[in-house]
């Protein structure tokens, strides 16, 4: 077996002492200059052939499927986000977008979301990236605030010379999904190499995954019974053709009511009446899983080296991502409130002498009407995003003498999102069209008088079909949200030698910069009236900016040895001055091994909507403490996992103005109080809130063992421990303590809960942002890099295989005594304990083939859970096979064509039931399901 000398430190990062040393320079993770071999901390380098050979275009599904790095955002795992349906943004250790700090060309990007601080990296042309390098670790001396977990820094091309076109088509055979990609990349050097110019071009179009598409008939399915059965299938109660009364008002003279009078066609009993598991509405067809996202970017970008040794660069990005998002058929029921929260009424019921009501409902009521509808005759719910991104960057550099250099930049970004939310209902409509009266001309009329004005629509509800496309047309509405960020960034640098000592030279960096920050989101009145199902998102317009300064220096203590310090005080305008530094270095114990460590001491600044935001509509699933609640307060079960007592959660729930209300209703009688369902659950800021500050602790050692040439082995270790963690509790967990609380309802959880005074439904739990006692992520990463031969076969081999160990992912808060709450979520669905990639590939002349296994371990769906309780769920470990192949002519258009199969094996993931805490309505759960199923793609690359 001989080792090739294919060069496989340079892919990864890393070069150990003893091996050849690589020249790359390394840009992310210091402002001194520095080969691969000389950084303190874990660097990952990938190249546009690591995007092909992944079998995507998004730079973001490349990263997310390493070990230890998550997809914060993918347009498979954000549908019901409100804000951010269809973006793909990377979360290093599992902390959060806002604790990754993405940069193009070691410069920050500004953010392409309206509530956080996300960089989506679909808004960068894969064709004119050249690389990308991820820092793990600590690293907001370097570059300031969010540099937590990490840095992924996005490096383009510099010196193209020529023309490249990619064209690439992907298809799944289960979920019927297809991608296209068009690639266009130009290049001239000129003035004998002074100077460059490039162009690029993309084209991306991902057709949408349907809720029944992805397998055969999407139900949920709910009540697992723990003996691998389940009790029912989730439909809703919410039915097209309307419900009236109660249940058995479905049942007039043994006949179920609809627009057609027909009877059920279950062959059941017809005196059973309704049914939710049999007559009820699967809303789940029709809806989607990952939105369809249409993404055009272009780029330019040029360097020009004056007489004088300066040289200048400028980079303009631009970027459209336009992304469908198509919901179920919105829902009313006659108790929905209509108008801001503490001023509100209910659309109301039907009154007694109301024109409309059929005959079949005459029958069986005692006065108004009830009712609960589905209008499908609206249409489906959609939320249709433009996201548009343009960003200048524009800087020179020069030498100042023999050893030292000075840089200056500029950047400027701003993206901009249009938000259309379409097929709504407009509830204050509904409660006008509902309340009619004869119009003296054997017709009939809205009674209120201005909403006759407004063109109010007499409105009928009983049955399928009941609406017309005018009475659809005056309760229908749609609603605009805009939201615009912006960011500049001045800077400079110097950076050389400062002297020499025994052991060499040491290397400084000094530098300065000015940013500001600002958004500015601007809401239809419509929406913030809150009479509509339109999702509320609050107005903002603030900014900030910050003034920074940094310095580095490297010290050759010993011929083997270096030590690596940097610093940086920053003065914001909204928290005041904060430090972050960092000390670390490396030794060379022998010629094949490298020990190297770091402690870290970063700071990250709220957010403009971490401070400044208004509650902003979201939905959280909720299991209420109350659920089962009987008048004598038997029926309660304590939270799982909890020393909750069952008597304390009783009294407080009996205590309840809308519980009781809902006991006193006669047509309650003898029930137990229900509520499993969704509520809004709006997240808000907290002018109060001050910085987060993480110490960060990595060790590790790179080895090239002697006896086989080009092996690397690499362990890394890391510790985060985030203070003062920038979050907001649960909805759950927030519920949970209130009502298990001695001192309910006076303690700052119940204070965001509000329940209905009717019927004690929870509304709303307002999740705001606050300095929560602390975060800590703690694993092990582990690499293994090989390039080889074997002597009775011919070509060139590659092993690359990447392991992540989580060992803790912990979140602290002070509880309802005092007392810390601790949830470890290491080992659940959400958070695997095991990571892992391998990938064997093969080359010879100009062919190239590999095998890529994905693994990751099996997770508990909810680690409160009791292993004895027969709810206990533990998902099997999920395996994921690609294969990739590609062949290079060897012609003057150097052409190259190209095919893959990811997830060769169609591995859809766990069937995970509804109302478990990481089920869904589609029965699936992102992190560990594949939406899309094995997918082919193929594609031509040809240069010239």
């Amino acid at each position: 077996m001989l080792a090739s000398t294919a060069g496989l430190a340079q892919q990864t990062g890393e070069t150990p002492a003893g091996a050849n040393q690589d020249d790359t320079i390394v840009v992310t993770g210091s402002r001194i200059r520095r080969t691969n071999a000389t950084t303190a901390i874990p660097t990952q380098i990938f190249t546009t052939n690591d995007i092909v050979e992944s079998g995507t275009v998004d730079v973001g599904e490349l990263l997310a499927a390493m070990p230890g790095v998550d997809a914060d955002l993918s347009p498979e795992n954000s549908e019901l986000s409100i804000q951010n349906s269809g973006l793909s943004t990377v979360n290093l250790r599992g902390l959060g977008a806002d604790r990754t700090l993405v940069l193009i060309n070691g410069r920050r990007a500004v953010s392409n979301s309206g509530n956080g601080e996300r960089v989506s990296l679909q808004t960068i042309p894969a064709g004119f990236v050249q690389s990308i390098e991820v820092t793990t670790g600590g690293a907001s001396a370097i570059y300031g605030s969010d540099a937590i977990a990490g840095v992924a820094n996005i490096i383009l091309e510099r010196d193209f010379d020529g023309i490249e076109v990619n064209a690439r088509y992907g298809f799944a055979d289960a979920s019927g999904e297809e991608e296209t990609t068009v690639e266009l990349t130009m290049g001239r050097n000129f003035d004998n190499d002074r100077g460059n110019i490039m162009f690029g071009a993309s084209y991306d179009h991902e057709t949408p995954i349907y809720a029944d598409e992805t397998r055969p008939d999407s139900l949920r399915f709910d009540d697992w019974s723990g003996n691998g059965e389940f009790n029912d299938i989730y439909l809703s109660s919410y039915i097209p053709g309307g419900r009236f009364e109660s249940d058995d008002a479905w049942n007039v003279d043994g006949v179920w009511y609809n627009d057609q009078s027909l009877a059920p066609n279950d062959g059941r009993n017809p005196s059973v009446g309704f049914e939710t598991d049999l007559d009820g509405f699967n809303f789940r067809p029709g809806r989607t899983l990952s939105p369809e996202v249409t993404a055009y970017t272009a780029a330019l970008a040029g360097r020009y080296e004056f007489d004088n040794g300066v040289e200048a660069t400028a980079d303009f990005l631009w970027s459209r991502v336009d992304s469908l998002y198509e919901g179920s058929y919105e829902s009313a029921i006659y108790s929905t409130d209509v108008g801001p929260l503490g001023n509100t009424f209910d659309i109301g019921q039907i009154a007694s002498n109301h024109p409309f009501i059929p005959a079949a409902v005459e029958e069986t009521r005692s006065g108004s009407v009830s009712w609960y509808r589905r209008f499908v005759e609206v249409g489906q719910e959609t939320r249709d995003n433009e996201r548009t991104t343009a960003r200048a960057a524009f800087g020179l550099a020069g030498d100042l003498g023999e050893t030292w250099r000075w840089q200056t930049f500029a950047t400027y970004g701003r993206f901009e999102q249009n938000q259309i939310q379409g097929n709504n209902l407009n509830y204050l409509n509904i409660h006008h069209a509902l309340d009619i009266e004869s119009d003296g001309n054997g017709g009939y009329q809205c009674v209120d008088a201005g909403a006759r004005a407004d063109g109010c629509v007499p409105l009928d509800i009983f049955g399928e079909g009941s609406i017309t496309p005018e009475m659809a047309d005056y309760i229908r509405i749609a609603g605009h949200v805009q939201q615009i960020r912006e960011q500049t960034v001045l800077g400079g640098s110097v950076d050389g030698d400062l002297f020499e000592m025994p052991a060499g030279t040491v290397a400084a960096a000094f530098g300065i910069e000015w940013r500001e920050e600002s958004q500015d989101t601007n809401v239809d009145a419509i929406i913030l009236e809150e009479t509509t199902s339109l999702s509320v998102v609050p107005e903002i317009e603030a900014s900030f900016d910050v003034v920074e300064a940094f310095a580095e220096l490297e010290i050759p203590l010993f011929s083997n040895v270096t030590a690596q310090l940097a610093g940086r005080v920053a003065d914001y305008s909204t928290i005041g001055t904060i430090y972050s530094y960092n000390a670390g270095g490396y030794w060379e114990p022998t010629d094949s091994l490298r020990l190297r460590g770091q402690y870290s001491r970063s700071q990250r600044a709220p957010t403009i909507t971490e401070i400044f935001s208004a509650p902003r509509q979201d939905s959280d699933s909720l299991l209420d403490p109350c659920d089962g609640l009987m008048p004598d307060g038997s029926g309660v079960t304590p939270p799982a996992g909890s020393d909750f007592s069952a008597a304390t959660i009783s009294a407080n729930c009996l205590s309840e103005a809308g519980i009781q209300a809902y006991f006193a209703d006669p047509n309650n009688a003898g029930q137990p109080f229900e509520f499993d369902g969704s509520v809004n659950g709006p997240n808000a800021g907290n002018l109060n809130v001050r910085e987060e500050t993480a110490d960060t602790f990595t060790v590790g050692a790179v080895w090239a063992p002697s006896f086989a040439e080009d092996l690397y082995i690499i362990v890394d270790y890391y510790n985060i421990r985030v203070e003062d963690a920038i979050g907001s509790i649960s909805t759950q967990t927030t519920v949970d303590l209130c009502y298990g609380a001695a001192d309910f309802p006076n303690n700052r959880f119940c204070d965001v809960i509000t329940r209905d005074a009717s019927d004690g439904r929870v509304v709303e739990v307002i999740n705001r942002q606050e300095n929560l006692n602390e975060l800590l992520s703690e694993g092990i990463d582990v690499s293994v890099m090989w390039d080889f031969e074997v002597d009775s076969l011919p070509g060139e081999f590659g092993l690359d295989l990447r392991y992540s160990r989580s060992l803790a992912d912990e979140f602290e808060f002070v509880g309802e005594a005092g007392q810390p709450v601790r949830e470890d979520s290491n080992g659940s669905m959400y958070d695997p304990t095991h990571e892992a990639r391998a990938r064997l590939s093969w080359s010879e002349g100009g062919f190239y083939a590999s095998y890529t296994l994905h693994y990751e371990s099996g997770g508990i769906d909810d680690l409160d859970v009791d292993p004895t309780d027969p709810l206990y769920f533990v998902a099997d470990d999920q395996f994921r096979s690609n294969v990739y192949a590609r062949y290079r002519f060897d012609n003057d258009y150097r052409t190259s064509v190209y095919a893959g199969v990811t997830n060769l094996f169609d591995e859809m993931g766990p069937f995970m039931p509804g109302n478990f805490a990481s089920g869904s309505s589609s029965n699936i759960n992102s992190p560990q399901n594949s939406l899309v199923g094995r997918q082919f793609y193929f594609g031509i690359r040809s240069e010239f």
